[in-house]
């Protein structure tokens, strides 16, 4: 049941991005299949194997290890704000959303956050056959 509703949301998103699309005929099948053959690898990779395991929980635990940061952060500016136990939705939502945004803004600054996603779009460039531009 999941593989079938995988297939028809997926040739429901193809058949409505087809109906707005202003030059149908300038639409490039290959490196569609081509990213979507590889997305399917690297699910199955990262959901079904011990590699892919350790990778996901590493990741997950960097972002853990962000959370707790703001959280500390959180603690000590508004402190006595929320009742013992309890927090309000802007302490517990929206403030460590801000925290991983400036974050991001940081590794902007220092081009690092550039210097990744150039690498990821030539990457792609390479394996899809698209140019830098439509892969970034």
């Amino acid at each position: 049941m999941k593989i079938l509703i995988f297939i028809l949301g997926l040739t429901v998103t193809f058949f409505l991005a087809f109906l707005v699309s202003s030059n149908r005929k300038e639409i490039k099948y290959k490196p569609i299949l081509t990213l979507l053959v590889i997305q399917l690898i690297l699910s199955y990779f990262l959901l079904n194997t011990s590699i892919g395991f350790i990778l996901v929980k590493g990741i997950a635990d960097a972002f853990g290890v962000l959370l707790k940061y703001s959280e500390s952060g959180i603690n000590f500016v508004f402190g006595g704000l929320a009742n013992k136990g309890e927090a309000p939705f802007f302490l517990s939502a929206l403030l460590p959303i801000i925290f991983i945004a400036v974050l991001i803004g940081i590794l902007q600054h220092f081009r690092i956050l550039p210097f990744i996603i150039k690498g990821i779009g030539f990457l792609l460039s390479k394996v899809n056959g698209l140019g830098k531009l439509e892969s970034y």
